[in-house]
């Protein structure tokens, strides 16, 4: 493949799966063949006019369905006639890793349902105010920039470092990374991600209110709204 390939600039809202859409039309086209090599990231982020994270991120999708073959120092490789709409890759994705995520959260509710107790009792004002932020921005944001930033691991990350427990903070940074291996945020529609963002308030306000029980509370229908979104699969 040369870099004359007819990519063109990315300008929908959700930038990795027009990607994803882009390179399904020009399979379907032709204009891109089985063993056929992409160009390089740098070239692509000019023609696609996004962001590193943004190209990674769709090929990550494509990769992991083996519809694409990454080759360390060789570059990407198409390794199907067919790509699927980003829909279907986003569910059959969840039904793939609906039970490692099912038990990476028990883990986690065990452990940040006493992280936001302890947050309540011992949290800093400048970790109140950190808390807060990832909230504000999601206020402000639309939600896929929301999406792209990782609101959500910022806000769990800050109320471990609040429990003031080290054992605490690496269990949930390990268990919170274990979710991001999995790509739990790109696996969910923009808008559904943006959701689950907005149930963070209620722990956040009980922290910030200094009330322990209200904020393990809080912490578990978190969890709980978590399996929700992945109950019906």
């Amino acid at each position: 493949m040369t870099t004359e390939t007819p990519f063109t600039p990315v300008r929908a809202q959700r930038l990795s799966e027009e990607i994803i859409r882009q390179i399904a039309r020009l399979v379907a086209s032709g204009e891109l063949a089985i063993d056929e090599r992409f160009p390089s990231e740098r070239v692509l982020e000019q023609q696609w006019k996004v962001s590193r994270p943004v190209l990674r991120e769709a090929f990550r999708a494509l990769e992991v369905q083996g519809l694409i073959e990454s080759r360390p120092g060789g570059g990407r490789y198409l390794r199907s006639s067919w790509i699927p709409d980003p829909a279907q890759l986003r569910r059959s994705r969840l039904v793939a890793n609906r039970e490692n995520l099912l038990q990476i959260w028990d883990a986690r509710e065990s452990v940040e349902t006493k992280a936001a107790e302890l947050a309540a009792l011992r949290a800093t004002p400048d970790e109140i105010a950190a808390l807060e932020k990832p909230l504000k921005l999601l206020a402000s944001l639309p939600p896929a920039e929301a999406k792209r930033l990782d609101l959500n691991r910022a806000f769990h990350l800050v109320i471990a470092q609040a429990a003031r427990n080290p054992l605490i903070l690496e269990m949930i940074s390990s268990l919170v990374a274990r979710t991001s291996e999995i790509g739990f945020r790109e696996l969910l529609d923009v808008d559904d991600f943006a959701k689950l963002l907005g149930i963070h308030q209620p722990i956040f306000d009980a922290i910030a209110s200094r009330d322990p029980v209200a904020a393990r509370l809080a912490m578990v229908r978190h969890f709980d709204d978590l399996r929700k979104t992945i109950g019906a699969l």
